[in-house]
């Protein structure tokens, strides 16, 4: 019985990781108290929108299931 082939994406697998890597240092960021508030607010804000331009990058290069 052959199933579908589960092959990996290497960029799009990178991506997503980069994305999860971003969304773990937004949370150690807010909770970094060897930083000021401002400063911690900027930095979740900068891991925030990282993570969020990766995940557009996999969504441009995942195939639509249309």
């Amino acid at each position: 019985m052959l199933g579908a082939p589960e092959q990996l994406d290497i960029f799009g697998y990178r991506t997503r990781r980069l994305a999860e890597i971003n969304r773990v240092a937004a949370d150690a960021a807010r909770v970094a108290y060897n930083f000021p508030p401002s400063v911690r607010d900027e930095r979740v804000r900068f891991y925030l929108a990282e993570a969020e331009r990766y995940e557009a990058l996999v969504a441009k290069c995942t195939p639509s299931m249309a």
